[in-house]
Parts: structure tokens; C-alpha cells; sequence
């Protein structure tokens, strides 16, 4: 699988994100401290998300996972686990990871590199959703029925 032009620049825009993190730290500004215990409960639950999608996608695919956006050929939709109420788990652990680190952080520059990380991981999965449409007939319906970074309480209630 090669990738195209535009993986290589969504995967230097997804690494450079992470390199700005340090960054903001080191600019001089005003220190929100009040927001630690935020980022750590964030980081907890980002792991912990991380680790229920990776153990969902590894019992339906035993294959490893790849941050570009474009879909293993071998692989198939996953929608059990975690995935049944969120369709881009993954991503949804990043974007809380980096709101996490911010927190921590505690400077303006460092939420807004979160906040920037929030739109580029939106349009990621915007860009990743009509590959697997295209790969995957049942990705529409599914994609129906689940939130994208977070489950949508709304559609849970009807299943309840």
C-alpha cells in the first residue's frame, strides 16, 4: 500500500502538532494551574480509551495499526467494542491526550495547540471516512448510528 501526497502531508501535520507541545511550554505566559487535575482525569481517560480501541480493532483484525488515514486492504470494519458507540476511538484518545497535556501545561499557547489539534483531527477523520466508505458498503449505516469522537447520549437512549 503506497501512500499519497496527501498522507504524507496529514502525517506531518499529525507529528508537528505533537513537536508544538514542548514548544508552548517555554513561551512566557500566564500559567492556568487551576486546570491540572482536569489534564490528568483527560490523559486517564485517554489511555484508557486507547487501550479499548486497540483491544476491539486487534480481535477483529490481527493486523497492527497504521496513523495514516488510508484503510488496510486485509482489514474489516470494526463496530464492536468501543467502536460501536464511537467511530474514530483512536483519534477521539488523541484529541484528549492533547487536551490533557495542555491542561497540564496550563499556558494559552499549549490549549491552543489543543484546540488545533481538535480541527485537525476532525478533518482527519472527515478525509479517513471517504476512503472507508468506499471500502466498506455497511460504513454509512454505521456511521449513522455512532458519534464520531464522542457517543451520541441521543442515539444511545433509543437502544436503552
Amino acid at each position: 500500500m503506497k501512500d499519497t501526497k496527501e498522507e504524507r502531508i496529514i502525517m506531518a501535520i499529525q507529528w508537528g502538532l505533537w513537536y508544538l507541545f514542548p514548544l508552548s511550554a517555554f513561551v512566557e505566559q500566564i500559567r492556568y494551574t487551576f486546570l491540572r487535575p482536569i489534564g490528568y482525569l483527560l490523559l486517564t481517560f485517554a489511555f484508557t480509551l486507547f487501550i479499548m480501541a486497540n483491544k476491539a480493532h486487534g480481535s477483529v483484525n490481527k493486523l497492527k495499526l497504521s496513523a495514516y488515514p488510508m484503510p488496510n486492504s486485509s482489514a474489516k470494519l470494526v463496530t464492536s467494542g468501543v467502536y460501536a458507540y464511537i467511530r474514530h476511538p483512536i483519534y477521539s484518545s488523541f484529541i484528549q491526550m492533547s487536551f490533557g497535556i495542555a491542561f497540564l501545561i496550563g499556558t494559552s499557547g499549549s490549549i491552543g495547540v489543543a484546540v488545533i489539534s481538535l480541527v485537525f483531527y476532525y478533518f482527519k477523520s472527515r478525509y479517513e471516512e471517504k476512503l472507508l466508505i468506499l471500502k466498506y458498503p455497511d460504513y454509512n449505516p454505521y456511521k449513522e448510528r455512532t458519534g464520531r469522537f464522542m457517543p451520541e447520549i441521543f442515539k444511545l437512549y433509543k437502544h436503552i
